[in-house]
């Protein structure tokens, strides 16, 4: 009787091991017909068997399977088997492991290449449609397939980082952006993306620190030149930021925006002293700046505008020193002094409205000196200007 029981055990057993065995060769046989969902459902219970599923054969049928319904252009059959690429990326690295002989290593290879083509291009299609969640998976998984082959793929780490970006999951993002850099990601605009996003956080020192290590790696880049000053002069280490922007200004003398910069930081500095020693010297300072912004580019505006505002505060500054003076004859001769201040301004105010002839604030500029030069025609012209903006 026991022998009997063993004898059905066995060959329950068998019929087991068949039935899973046909499975197998079902699965392949409505393949090869083209009917992957027929494929897929015989396929699924043959890699849960102890046997079958412990089988080479078994998961690179299923890879093959899914692999067919993930680049088929057939949108019902897609939406059925919406994870189709995953499943076939998984199937063929069980059958990388399971190929303990290498008997199958090229066939698999070759698949899994053309996967990690798909899933590099599916995560830039739903970049493009910003369905950012699946884009960071399609990336991953390109980044997975690299790995299993010793291989590093930056152009999907760096893309993942610009999909946590766009989806506004700034840690992530920074975090990706790390990645890129130590998988030998070489381009300076990494470090401008995270010291942007580190900024964006209010991490103020840890943006300064991307910057400068950004510099180290990338001396040249301009972009995170003038993102370091402009988070050294927020921070208040003005001695940084003009040490940051000379040196950067003696690799390219003939960039106009940095010696715009230049001029802006001796601007907030002269607006940091009392001492009209010092406010002197940094306000001349940033006039020469901002001259040779214009040197190098005639028509930067900011600059033009710049140099008339600080004329404007000078001649404000010596209105202030003309008002404590008793004694008449001083004071119209500091009063003098005022208005040849204010005077010198237009001109720079002239030149920024002919670049920029519908900036509002240029042109109240010269609604409010075109009458102390005594031009009543211009003084016309600009309110005329002015009233058709407001």
């Amino acid at each position: 009787m026991k022998q009997l029981i063993l004898s059905a055990t066995g060959l329950a057993l068998g019929l087991s091991l068949s039935a899973q065995n046909v499975n197998v060769i079902n699965a392949y046989n409505y393949m090869q017909d083209g009917k992957l969902e027929k494929a897929a459902e015989f396929i699924e219970p043959a890699t849960q068997d102890a046997k079958t599923g412990a089988q080479e054969k078994t998961w690179r049928y299923r890879g093959n399977i899914y692999r067919l319904i993930a680049l088929r252009d057939d949108a019902a059959l897609q939406a059925k088997f919406p994870d189709a690429l995953e499943k076939s990326v998984d199937s063929y690295l069980k059958a990388v492991e399971l190929d303990t002989k290498g008997s199958y290593k090229t066939e698999n290879t070759s698949f899994l290449g053309a996967l990690q083509v798909a899933a590099l291009n599916g995560g830039n299609d739903a970049y493009i449609a910003k369905d950012f969640s699946k884009a960071v998976t399609r990336y991953e998984m390109s980044q997975r397939i690299a790995a299993k082959f010793g291989q590093v793929d930056t152009n999907a780490i760096f893309n993942k980082a610009l999909a946590y970006d766009a989806a506004g999951d700034l840690p992530n993002a920074v975090k990706a952006y790390r990645e890129a850099i130590s998988a030998g990601y070489n381009d300076g605009k990494v470090y401008v993306f995270i010291t942007s996003l580190e900024e964006k956080q209010g991490n103020k020192d840890a943006a300064i620190t991307a910057a400068k290590e950004g510099l180290q790696r990338f001396p040249s880049n301009k972009d995170l030149r003038l993102q370091l000053t402009d988070l050294l002069i927020q921070a208040n280490r003005s001695e940084e930021a003009e040490a940051s922007l000379k040196e950067a200004i003696a690799a390219d003398p003939g960039n106009p925006n940095l010696w715009f910069g230049l001029g802006n930081l001796y601007d907030k500095m002269a607006g940091e002293t009392k001492d009209a020693a010092q406010v002197k010297e940094r306000s001349a300072k940033a006039e020469d700046a901002y001259k040779k912004a214009i040197a190098a580019d005639g028509r930067f505006f900011d600059a033009f505008y710049n140099i008339g505002v600080l004329y404007n505060n000078r001649a404000a500054g010596e209105i202030e020193r003309c008002n404590a003076i008793k004694n008449d004859t001083e004071y119209l001769k500091c009063k003098k002094v005022a208005d040849e201040l204010i005077m010198q301004a237009l001109p720079f105010f002239e030149q920024a409205h002919a670049i920029n002839e519908t900036d509002a604030m240029t042109i109240q500029q010269l609604v409010k000196l075109y009458p102390r030069a005594g031009n009543t025609a211009k003084y016309d012209e600009m309110k005329a200007k002015l009233a058709k903006l407001q």
